[in-house]
């Protein structure tokens, strides 16, 4: 009982010093620091808040400006605060062109508080990272991929079957051809509407295409009466040229003749380069030329004008064949 009658007393003796000790803590000034675009001063003061302190010390902010830590934060001594002064930053997005004013110090954050927002594959300029200066000129750059579907033609294949039922160069269609359709998917990214990229992502034949058929007459005729009696006749399709009417078409032909009326082109393969010929339609000619275009059973009448080959356009002829070169002996 004695030990307790003298420990009540002695708590209530620390409690107090305490007390008092606080309290004398809380009116002594605090040492803090203010950092500005004109450098750090210490100020000592005895305000409750950064707010106050900065009124104190005749610091005013604009309305852009900031402070760091926020001005409602109480003091505490060897504080720092940092007073940011507002400047201009010209701003291009989505095809406009805006002057905002900001505190920020690098472009991620002027971004940030700018409120325009940011996608994952927009590009900035300059770089997130970078220090942001007073006059600075920030560009975002909107970059989207979009997937399409592109319909595209599919061209049929043409085969042709030999037919010893029907005269040599005659034709017959069996089955028609019919192209197909393939789908196309392409990613295309577009920076600020402008395409940049293209990248095919896959095709697909959503109706495949119908192989056009032909049969192709093999069997050797030959005329049985008149003029060109046992002459042989291949049925051919002719098309018309004129010298210098064409790329690589000049006067001169394959084997060195005058290019003109009665000169023809054919396939060798067919029709042996230099054999007399008849064509129905046209008349008398040499096979004295060659072309890219003229293989098979397609024959190429020259005329001395394009206006005449144009005239004559593109028709099935029946070919008598009058003669042919002798075969050159091999040495």
């Amino acid at each position: 009982m004695r030990l307790l009658r003298y420990t009540v007393p002695l708590v209530l003796v620390v409690s107090m010093m305490l007390w008092i000790g606080a309290a004398a803590s809380a009116h002594l000034p605090k040492a803090v620091q203010i950092q500005t675009e004109s450098g750090v001063r210490v100020v000592s003061t005895y305000r409750a808040t950064i707010g106050d302190v900065l009124g104190e010390a005749g610091i005013v902010l604009g309305l852009h400006d900031r402070v760091i830590p926020a001005a409602a934060t109480a003091l505490s001594s060897g504080l720092l605060i940092e007073v940011r002064r507002a400047f201009s930053v010209t701003l291009h997005v989505d095809g406009g062109r805006r002057t905002l004013m900001t505190a920020a110090s690098t472009v991620e954050e002027f971004i940030t508080t700018s409120g325009v927002p940011l996608r994952s594959q927009d590009r900035v300029y300059p770089s997130l990272e970078q220090t942001l200066p007073s006059g600075a000129v920030v560009r975002i750059v909107r970059v989207e991929t979009q997937i399409i579907a592109k319909p595209e033609r599919v061209p049929f294949v043409r085969v042709s079957r030999p037919d010893a039922s029907l005269p040599r160069g005659m034709t017959r269609v069996i089955q028609p051809g019919r192209a197909g359709t393939r789908i196309r998917r392409i990613a295309v990214t577009l920076a600020d509407g402008v395409v940049i990229d293209r990248q095919v992502l896959g095709a697909q034949i959503v109706q495949p295409p119908q192989e056009r058929i032909m049969q192709v007459g093999t069997r050797r005729i030959f005329a049985s009466r008149g003029e060109f009696a046992g002459k042989e006749i291949i049925h051919m399709e002719a098309t018309g040229y004129a010298p210098w009417t064409g790329q690589g078409v000049d006067d001169i032909t394959s084997i060195g003749m005058k290019a003109g009326y009665g000169v023809v082109a054919v396939d060798p393969t067919v029709v042996p380069l230099r054999s007399e010929l008849f064509i129905e339609g046209y008349g008398r000619a040499i096979a004295g030329d060659v072309g890219g275009a003229i293989k098979g059973h397609r024959i190429d009448l020259g005329f001395n004008t394009a206006r005449q080959a144009i005239q004559f356009g593109r028709r099935p002829v029946r070919v008598y064949v009058l003669t042919t070169p002798s075969p050159r002996r091999k040495r």
